[in-house]
């Protein structure tokens, strides 16, 4: 039987296209036909999660990318130590861009940033910004006082703040392109510029210890000590940190937050990279 089938059932190995008829089956999301065996569980998640929500899901091309990205994360001891995963540079829909991986939750646009398809965010510099709606403080689980890491991949990246949260001066990840970065990581006594400047890419700050912070980007690792502190209250912001705002010329492709991913540095750009790069 293949006319007028009525399936209730959504199944990994089949092939699926936005608005695709085949003998009457009507299909209006699309799967990726992967080749010996469907999706990873934890995407196939990503996906269902994105049809209850009525979210256009990516090309089947980029399912298969975005498919290997969560395996690739895993076979290099990743994905367990996130907390929060997004990825913004997608062909699916701004909404699909604001899912959270990890948790099947959505982060949430705030004051109208700018969506460019396989790019991600922007904000406008002033005010607008990505709320990822996780608290550290509440919602944390690897990521804790002396062991944690927050960052993303950056599109051009100027100056501002990729993300933080509403704390104050104390916490934010600073993209000054012409100074360095500055890490205020969990309370205002922690504050230490470094010279990770530089092109597209990965960058990211690591609290390994009481007094230990670590930033790096795809290639270099600068080491930095400072006054034990707390994690400061409040949700996690992307674009936005400090009551600053990433310029509006850079953009955020990927973001994420968890536990120390110093042993994991190559491994975390590897992964990336290779998603960013095949788009």
């Amino acid at each position: 039987m293949s006319n007028n089938i009525n399936w209730g059932k959504i199944y990994e190995s089949t092939a699926w296209g936005s608005g695709v008829t085949d003998n009457n089956i009507s299909w209006g999301k699309s799967y990726a036909d992967l080749a010996g065996g469907g999706l990873d569980a934890d995407y196939q998640a990503v996906l269902d999660y994105a049809i209850t929500q009525g979210y256009t899901a990516p090309s089947a091309a980029q399912q298969t990318l975005q498919n290997q990205l969560v395996v690739d994360l895993k076979a290099g001891g990743i994905w367990s130590k996130l907390d929060t995963f997004a990825v913004f540079a997608t062909d699916g829909d701004s909404d699909f861009a604001l899912i959270d991986w990890k948790r099947l939750s959505d982060f949430t646009a705030v004051n109208s940033p700018t969506f460019t398809t396989n790019e991600g965010y922007n904000s406008n510099g002033t005010s607008s910004y990505l709320d990822t709606n996780y608290n550290a403080t509440t919602d944390g689980v690897n990521f804790q006082n002396t062991d944690a890491c927050e960052g993303g991949w950056v599109i051009n990246p100027i100056s501002g703040v990729l993300c933080g949260t509403s704390g104050g001066p104390g916490d934010g990840l600073n993209m000054i392109n012409t100074i360095g970065q500055r890490l205020n990581m969990f309370a205002t006594n922690i504050n230490t510029a470094a010279n990770l400047s530089g092109n597209s890419g990965l960058r990211a700050i690591n609290r390994t210890s009481a007094t230990d912070v670590v930033l790096f980007n795809e290639a270099t690792t600068i080491n930095r000590t400072t006054t034990t502190a707390s994690k400061i209250d409040g949700s996690r912001r992307v674009l936005n940190g400090q009551n600053n705002f990433l310029n509006a010329g850079s953009k955020c492709a990927i973001y994420f937050n968890g536990g120390s991913l110093i042993s994991q540095q190559t491994n975390l750009n590897n992964s990336l990279s290779t998603y960013i790069t095949s788009l």
